[in-house]
This record gives C-alpha cells, sequence and structure tokens, in this order.
C-alpha cells in the first residue's frame, strides 16, 4: 500500500494584523501576557505552486468581526501568546505549550464536538514578541496535528477528481456542495449533503456501505499529490470514531473562481483503509506541528515592518486603497500621481473652504492652503466641518485652524493656514494702512505663485477680484465657487496666453478653448465696490440650505479633477452646447467625462445647467488691460482701483459704454446676490 504525506500549513500575515497586534499592546494588553483567543482562516482556492497558507489578518483578534460564511474561507480558533521581552520567547517551553493546544483539540476529538462543528478540526498557537521601538516582530506559529495513526495507507494511488468522476459525477457533486459552507461534510450516493457526524452514525451501523459515502474535506494545499494540514485531522477525527469500515473515500475539495467560471479539476480523491485508533484510557497521542523557518529549520520568524509600521504610512496606504481600486477598472487612465502633487489654495476656509478641502483629501490632495483673516464663531461649526465646539470656545483663526484640522484627519497632508486680509475694491487704503496692505498683496501674491490651483470661496463678490488678477497674471487653474439660498454657481476660469494683447478668438466646431473662457467677473458691466455697506444681518451672513455648500464644494472638486486630468489642463476647451453628443466636442473630453466651463445649480427646481461663456474683451478682472496695468504699475495700480469708484470702469472702457447705452437697457448685478 502506497502511504500518504501531507503539505504543512504556510503562515501569511496581513500588515494590519500587526498594527491592531500594536495598538492592543498598548492600549489593552499592556504587561499581561496571558493567552488570548484570536482566529485564522485558510481558503480552497489558492492559485498553482502557491503554499497552503493560513491567514491572520487584522480583524482575527474579535470573533464579533468574523465574517460568517465568506465563500472560501474556512475559520481556525486558535491562540495568541504575546510575551514581553525577546529572552522569554527565545526560553519559551514549546512543548507544553503544543500539549496544551493538542489536548484542546483532542477532546474536541474523542467527544464529538468536531463531527458537530467541522470548524474544531483544526487550531493554531502562535507565539509573539514585538519590539514596538523598533518595530520587529518575532513569531512562531503552530499548527497540531497527531502522530497517530503513524501512517495513512491508501488503497490505490491519489487521484484527480477528473480522473475517479466523469463530467456528470462531477457536476452533481459541484451543485451538492453549493449551498455548504463548513470545513468538512459527507455525500452520501454522491448527491445528498449529509454531516460527519450523521455520516459516522450510518456506516458504524453499516460498515458494509461505506463505497457509498465520500467525505469532502475543504483543502488549502495546491499540491497535485498531497492534501493539506486540515485532511490529516479529518482522516485522524475519522479513523478514532469508524469501528468496522474497510474502506473509506475522501475527497479533498480546492475550488477557483476564474473568468467568473468555477473550476474543481484539480481536487484529489483518496481511498484509504482505516484502522482503529482508539485506546484504552483515550490518552493524548503524541503531536506536531511548530512551524518551520525560512530555512526549513524547526525555529521562529520575524518580520521587520519600521518603514511600514508607521501609523502614518499606514493611513497614507488605506487612503489611497479607494483611488487605486478605481484606477485598476472603472478609471484605469486616470492619473493618481498628479492629483497627489497638485498644490491647492483655498482663499476662504469657511462653509466653502471646509468642504472643498475634506472632498480634496478624498481625491488624494496633499498640499492645501488656507487663506481667511476671521475667526470661528459659535454658529460655524456646525456647517463649517474642519471645526468643533471647543474651536469656537477659543476663537481660533479659521485658516490656521482648518489646517490644523485637516493633519488631525490624516497626518500625511501638508496643509498651512494664513490669517490674511485680501485687499479689495472701494475699500479704501489710508496713508496710514497702505504699507500693511502692500505686504498682504505681496503675500498672497506670493501665495498664488506657488500653488497650481487657486479657488475662490470667499463671502463676497470683491474680494474674488485681486486673486482673481494675479491668477490670471500668473496663469494660474482658477475655480471660483460662490453660494445663493438655493443655488450655486462654479466657473473655471480661461487660463489667458502670454501675449497679453491675446483678442477673443472665433470658436470652431462645439467648442470654446480653454484660453477664452470668461472669469467669474466677465458678465459684469459695473467694477465690484464694497458690499460691505448697508446691510442688514441677514446681507452680512452667506445664508444658504445646508446641502447647497456641500453640493457647491464636491462638485467644485470634481471640475478640478476632471480638469487635473485632460492632457491640456487649465488649457482644455468647454462645450458650447453641453446637450449635445460628447462625440462632438471630444477635446472637452477628459478621462472622467466632460470638462464644462460653469456649472450652476438651482435647487428649488433641482436642475443643473452647463453654460459657457466667452471672456469680456473689457472685464474688470482679466481683460488684458487690466492684466497690463497690474503688471506694468503693480501696487500703485492697486491703490487706485481700492481708493477710486470708478477707476475700473474707466481704465476698461466700461464707463463709456454705459455712458453710451441706455441705463434703462444696463442690467447690474446686485453684489447682495452671491451669483
Amino acid at each position: 500500500m502506497t502511504t500518504l504525506r501531507f503539505v504543512p500549513y504556510s503562515s501569511a500575515f496581513d500588515t494590519g494584523f500587526w498594527h491592531e497586534l500594536t495598538r492592543r499592546k498598548l492600549d489593552i494588553y499592556r504587561l499581561d501576557s496571558s493567552d488570548q483567543s484570536i482566529f485564522g482562516y485558510y481558503s480552497n482556492d489558492a492559485n498553482d505552486n502557491m503554499p497552503a497558507l493560513f491567514n491572520v489578518d487584522h480583524q482575527c483578534f474579535d470573533e464579533n468581526n468574523r465574517i460568517s460564511n465568506q465563500q472560501q474561507q474556512y475559520f481556525v480558533n486558535g491562540t495568541l501568546k504575546l510575551v514581553n521581552t525577546i529572552e522569554e520567547f527565545k526560553a519559551f517551553d514549546i512543548d507544553n505549550a503544543m500539549k496544551s493546544e493538542s489536548s484542546i483539540l483532542w477532546n474536541d476529538f474523542i467527544q464529538g464536538n468536531a463531527l458537530e462543528n467541522p470548524q474544531k478540526l483544526n487550531r493554531f498557537y502562535l507565539l509573539i514578541f514585538a519590539d514596538l521601538k523598533k518595530y520587529i516582530y518575532h513569531y512562531w506559529f503552530a499548527f497540531p496535528t497527531f502522530l497517530m495513526p503513524t501512517s495513512f495507507n491508501l488503497l490505490q494511488p491519489v487521484q484527480s477528481i477528473s480522473e475517479r468522476f466523469s463530467i456528470d459525477e462531477i457536476t452533481v457533486i459541484t451543485k451538492a456542495l453549493e449551498s455548504n459552507q463548513s470545513q468538512a461534510c459527507c455525500l452520501h450516493h454522491q448527491k445528498s449533503v449529509i454531516s460527519l457526524k450523521k455520516a459516522v452514525q450510518q456506516l458504524n451501523e453499516q460498515p458494509q456501505s461505506a463505497a457509498d459515502y465520500i467525505f469532502i474535506v475543504n483543502d488549502p494545499s495546491t499540491d497535485p499529490a498531497h492534501p493539506g494540514w486540515p485532511v490529516r485531522n479529518l482522516l485522524t477525527l475519522l479513523y478514532y470514531h469508524l469501528h468496522a469500515v474497510d474502506q473509506l473515500n475522501v475527497i479533498c475539495w480546492r475550488e477557483r473562481f476564474r473568468d467568473g467560471q468555477r473550476h474543481v479539476n484539480h481536487s484529489l480523491y483518496l481511498q484509504l483503509k482505516p484502522e482503529s485508533i482508539r485506546s484504552n484510557d483515550d490518552s493524548i497521542p503524541p503531536s506536531t506541528g511548530w512551524e518551520k523557518n525560512e530555512r526549513q529549520r524547526l525555529g521562529s520568524r520575524q518580520v521587520n515592518l519600521s518603514t511600514s509600521m508607521n501609523p502614518i504610512h499606514l493611513a497614507e496606504t488605506a487612503v489611497g486603497l479607494n483611488l487605486k481600486l478605481m484606477k485598476w477598472r472603472l478609471a484605469p487612465e486616470i492619473d493618481l500621481e498628479s492629483l497627489e502633487k497638485t498644490r491647492c489654495l483655498l482663499l476662504g476656509a469657511g462653509t466653502l473652504g471646509c468642504n472643498v478641502a475634506r472632498c480634496l483629501m478624498g481625491w488624494g490632495v496633499k498640499h492645501i492652503t488656507f487663506v481667511d483673516n476671521s475667526r470661528i464663531s459659535y454658529s460655524n461649526p456646525v456647517r463649517q466641518t474642519l471645526f468643533t465646539f471647543q474651536d469656537s470656545c477659543e476663537n481660533k483663526p479659521k485658516a490656521q485652524a482648518a489646517a490644523d484640522a485637516l493633519q488631525k484627519i490624516y497626518p500625511g497632508i501638508k496643509s498651512m493656514g494664513y490669517d490674511l486680509t485680501i485687499p479689495m475694491p472701494g475699500h479704501s487704503v489710508t496713508d496710514s494702512t497702505k504699507e500693511k496692505v502692500k505686504e498682504d498683496v505681496n503675500v498672497l501674491h506670493d501665495l498664488i505663485r506657488q500653488h497650481d490651483v487657486i479657488f475662490l470661496l470667499t463671502d463676497s463678490r470683491e474680494s474674488r477680484w485681486l486673486p482673481t488678477v494675479i491668477a490670471s497674471v500668473e496663469q494660474k487653474i482658477v475655480l471660483c465657487c460662490a453660494v445663493g439660498f438655493d443655488s450655486y454657481v462654479i466657473i473655471r476660469h480661461g487660463v489667458p496666453n502670454d501675449e497679453l494683447n491675446s483678442s477673443s478668438s472665433t470658436t470652431y466646431k462645439n467648442l470654446l478653448p480653454g484660453n477664452k473662457l470668461g472669469c467669474y467677473f466677465c458678465n459684469d458691466v459695473v467694477a465690484p465696490g464694497d458690499s460691505s455697506i448697508d446691510r442688514t444681518l441677514d446681507q452680512q451672513c452667506t445664508v444658504t440650505r445646508p446641502g447647497i455648500s456641500m453640493m457647491a464644494s464636491a462638485l467644485s472638486v470634481e471640475l478640478l479633477v476632471s480638469i487635473i486630468q485632460h492632457p491640456l489642463r487649465g488649457q482644455c476647451s468647454a462645450m458650447i452646447r453641453a446637450d449635445l453628443e460628447e462625440t462632438s466636442a471630444p477635446e472637452a473630453i477628459s478621462c472622467l467625462g466632460i470638462v464644462p466651463h460653469t456649472i450652476r445649480g438651482f435647487l428649488g427646481r433641482y436642475s443643473t445647467v452647463l453654460p459657457t461663456g466667452e471672456a469680456f474683451s473689457q472685464c474688470v478682472a482679466c481683460s488684458p488691460i487690466v492684466r497690463r496695468a497690474f503688471k506694468e504699475d503693480g501696487f500703485s495700480f492697486l491703490l487706485k482701483v481700492f481708493n477710486e469708484l470708478n477707476y475700473l470702469e474707466d481704465l476698461t472702457g466700461l464707463l463709456a459704454m454705459q455712458l453710451a447705452t441706455d441705463l434703462n437697457e444696463i442690467i447690474e448685478l446686485s453684489d447682495d446676490e452671491e451669483i
């Protein structure tokens, strides 16, 4: 007769296991080195040439986290021994530990617990010393199995089930096992699934019917001739409980799902000659099972996670997981690295600024800077999602508090906050304040120059003028987001060419080139002024439906991502007729879809429109004449804008246009409304 041999387990750890172990050691176990109950699992669907893996991950400490009946994962209970010193680890009595673990397993065998619950067919023991200063973990696994019987004799050589059964018979067996989730069971007449306990009872009553019973065990081994450790334990269990059976039929069940199909032909069929292993006193037989090390000698292993065990590193891995999953299947062309490197400047750290920052983080953006000159009030935290009640009690500056909050949420973020007042048209500058205003202008200019994307999220029209001018001169991507009571608007500003004298070009096809797109001010026929004069309380605050800012913020970030993913980035064209087929303007499409110029949403009608507008040659913010004046005259030009009421309108020719036009035909956009 041929003797059957078995493939031992090979341990496999998920990195999250070590992180959870570290947390529990520091917060729960501390110096407690008593035995802890944990669980692991194995699968029967490994690829060819893979070892018989036994897995533990971050959920293995808490049985309540176990996902019951998860396909092809078979749970095994075990014991964790976490010692406090390396000396204790080296001197540990492994023989006594093996005897203790084996006694639990043997007791489940002889009392029939493993027949009722096949999960009790296997156990494991895990000895660990964790050096938390260096993040080096010494560990040793034991998977107990018994050395009785001393050999398992085959009536015929090991076969694959395709050699033993016909295709129709394999199909019948497969269908019979579809609803079975236990580690082991029995097939009666190859059709009906019965429990191990019932099969043993029937065979002991009618041992001559052994050919009608096939025991099934889920096998982690991929070896074409040798089954894994669970098979050995099942045979030991059956040899103990079967009394007069002269034939034992076993299928080592292995499944693989490839291309939506289940493949089982590499499962093994065994036919054995069983022998009784009962003894008078049912004493625990000798056992084995300590895992060999990398040199295939009996000894412990170690893992060094000093680089990957840092919680910040783990957070970085976790943050990027969803994005990587999108890239793998849903959007393979997306460039995640460009998003991670994009430096975003958020002008305004209020309701819009907080929500935009959170959404940027979700997309993996790691460089976020806030600019705001206000402090957190008691009304802010419920809508401004980066702030807490304690922040309002301490009256913290919004910009710095927002930056600090991002780092608490995700330490890998590079966030900064600037308590800065943005100089504005209509807000006069005196001799006593001139130097401070000039300093603020220089700081703002430097910040815009240092960032790739500028978000205009402030709560007044005039505060968006200077950033628009500077960003236009510096050729930055600008996204302006403004909200009303039940409406919002998001505009991506055009990125002008280097030539200041470039004029509006004619459009072609269904496109408006990216350098010809209008800015937030291109529809104005008056210059922005001081909107804080003579305002009631509801006009002084941004009063909107609470969901508006979240929708507008999210769409602003999604629009930015589409821009970044377009080959031309800020220069990408916009469709003039967004209702036409996208194929009519492929130049306006990124891997995530269209890249509109403007998004206007109306919550009262739950509707969205995507208008596209050309840059206005007499715009008070982005027109060539304004950009030239800023580049040539700098702060002296700005002083005139701040102090002289009609200076911008005169400079751009708007004043002359107004004088030449019937005043009744001029529709002014009120500064009382954001959009």
